[in-house]
């Protein structure tokens, strides 16, 4: 989740850095944020996140999203078809977790609905992904633009070696590189035009 205060500013410097234009997603009713996506094929895409002008954003996301000095990734997401044994690795863990349920309608007008499974009550902090179950929606992935690869993901960390225990637990099937130090997210990309790093 690429973090932006503006939406049309994220797509225009996500194009300019890697020479692919992502495409609006559409409207998150009640958190205040809207999104672009950029396919990376493999299931997996990068989501831009910024306010919607078009709500009220006091007390929602988009509230945190409009006072933010540069774009920076936020959080990340791992999809999932069934959340019974991720819940079982969280609670081996000792760990908790609540659900929330998500919609929104795509430009085309086809309405997307998916849960979101947050993990509670455990100390790694914003390295920790959600976990999100597509439900019947088409992935995202399938209908993003394309030209983009994902060629890994970073996750700094003080506790690197616990959270790497808790990947491997959880059998998180991208290319994650756990480090340890002061909590960042990264990514490099692949891309029309080179390599790109994100942060």
């Amino acid at each position: 989740m690429f973090a932006v205060s503006d939406l049309d500013a994220g797509i225009e410097q996500l194009k300019t850095l890697t020479g692919v234009s992502a495409e609006f997603g559409g409207s998150h009713a009640g958190a205040g944020t809207r999104n672009a996506l950029l396919g990376f094929g493999n299931e997996q895409y990068l989501e831009i996140i910024a306010p919607d002008p078009m709500q009220d954003i006091a007390g929602t996301m988009g509230a945190e999203l409009s006072s933010l000095q540069s774009a920076y990734i936020r959080t990340w997401a791992v999809t999932t078809e069934d959340y019974t044994p991720v819940i079982s690795v969280l609670e081996r863990f000792g760990y908790g977790h609540h659900m929330i349920e998500m919609s929104r309608t795509r430009p085309d007008g086809v309405q997307l609905a998916w849960q979101m499974l947050f993990v509670t009550h455990q100390p790694h902090g914003l390295a920790m992904p959600f976990f999100i179950n597509w439900l019947d929606s088409k992935h995202p992935s399938q209908v993003a633009p394309v030209g983009c690869e994902l060629e890994w993901f970073s996750v700094r960390c003080p506790d690197a070696d616990g959270f790497q225990k808790f990947c491997s637990a959880i059998d998180i099937d991208i290319n994650v590189r756990v480090v340890k130090g002061d909590l960042k997210l990264s990514a490099q990309l692949q891309s029309p035009m080179g390599k790109v790093a994100l942060a």
